[in-house]
């Protein structure tokens, strides 16, 4: 492998081990399991509906994506994603603000 590469990957692997470690992210993925996220979304892949990384990349620009996505998860969705709707969860508002900026901070990596 040439050094460029070499390097270049040690970086990358570095920072998402980094990021992996940031209080925010453990946070965020211990309330993902707390309220069963996962049984319908992964990190990095569709499920049943899409993954933390693509609503993340889908509200980037969004200025109002945090009182969204928030609602969403609230009230439930259909439609945004495909034929398969979201039934609304119950998560305090304390849980839900960290949780939302979690999924929205996965659009950088």
């Amino acid at each position: 492998m040439k050094p460029f590469a070499r390097a270049f990957l040690i970086a990358l692997i570095a920072l998402q081990s980094a990021r992996a470690e940031e209080p925010g992210f453990a946070e965020g993925t211990k309330l993902a399991a707390k309220y069963n996220c996962q049984a319908c979304h992964k990190l990095d892949k569709a499920a049943a509906g899409p993954s933390f990384r693509a609503i993340a990349k889908r509200y980037a620009s969004d200025p109002n994506a945090q009182g969204e996505l928030e609602t969403n998860i609230r009230n439930g969705s259909a439609g945004a994603w495909g034929p398969t709707p979201m039934a609304g969860v119950d998560v305090p508002q304390s849980d839900l603000t960290p949780l939302v900026a979690f999924i929205l901070s996965l659009k950088a990596y």
